[in-house]
């Protein structure tokens, strides 16, 4: 039996069916999925509405207090039961949780001097609270927040923590579902490499081949590979057949692996 964790990207979120089919087609077959969802583009929709700025430094949301409130109501309540709904009316026993919950994710400030706010980066997972839904037949739906040691809530990228996720649960694929078909070795390239291995894709990031927002995703993808996932996916999540792609053959978006293990999934 495969464990698979799917980063579902805020950004494929209007187009997600194909996505959401795909889960509930891997649900029905006895797989472990877990769902981590992001949620950007509402929490600043909501934002502008009460006034207040999405400030972002280095591709991270600067969380004050305010800003904190709305990043839980956002991704704890609307987009998280969202697709708690859509999953279940697909027939999948779908559990809303965040990484508040049990204290499935452990967080400490993003940085010392904590300029960006109520920002976390995961210190530590306790899968417990995955492994016992998982069990009973359960797919939980991940809302990436952490506490810290002071009970402190902590909004965390939503990369990053189900990369965390992934390397917990030693996942045979992460996947990464986004707006892009994959890592380009160009801003030019019409197709995305294949494969990467981690020494490969940190290279491509200290030469600046991978830039913007991809770096969060490669890197959450390098940390889940080093620390336990079998490979790591970076996919178009709008596309049809998407994860059955990934499980059955591991020919679609780039592939990031340790640079050992070159072949395909066959569960």
């Amino acid at each position: 039996m495969s464990t698979l964790v799917v980063k579902y990207g805020g950004s494929v979120r209007d187009e997600g069916r194909y996505l959401e089919e795909d889960i509930a087609h891997f649900a029905g077959t006895g797989q472990r999925l877990v769902v981590v969802h992001g949620g950007g583009p509402e929490i600043s929709r909501h934002l502008a509405r009460l006034g207040l700025p999405a400030q972002f430094v280095a591709g991270q949301r600067v969380t004050d207090a305010e800003t904190l409130d709305v990043v839980e109501m956002v991704l704890a309540g609307r987009v998280g039961k969202r697709i708690v709904r859509a999953l279940q009316a697909r027939g999948v026993r779908a559990v809303g949780i965040s990484g508040e919950d049990a204290m499935l994710l452990r967080t400490v400030p993003f940085d010392t001097q904590e300029s960006l706010g109520f920002v976390g980066q995961v210190e530590r997972v306790d899968s417990r609270i995955l492994e016992v839904l998982l069990a009973a037949g359960y797919l939980p739906v991940v809302a990436p927040l952490g506490v810290d040691a002071n009970g402190q809530v902590r909004n965390i990228n939503a990369d990053v923590a189900a990369g965390a996720m992934s390397a917990a649960l030693c996942a045979d694929a992460f996947v990464l579902a986004t707006d892009v078909v994959g890592v380009m070795e160009s801003a030019t390239s019409l197709h995305a490499v294949p494969e990467l291995s981690v020494a490969q894709a940190l290279d491509w990031i200290a030469s600046g081949i991978i830039s913007g927002g991809m770096v969060p995703k490669v890197m959450a993808a390098v940390a889940a590979v080093q620390q336990g996932a079998r490979a790591a996916y970076i996919v178009d999540g709008r596309q049809a057949g998407i994860l059955d792609a990934v499980m059955t053959h591991g020919r679609v978006g780039t592939r990031i692996t340790g640079g050992e293990d070159r072949g395909g999934h066959d569960g």
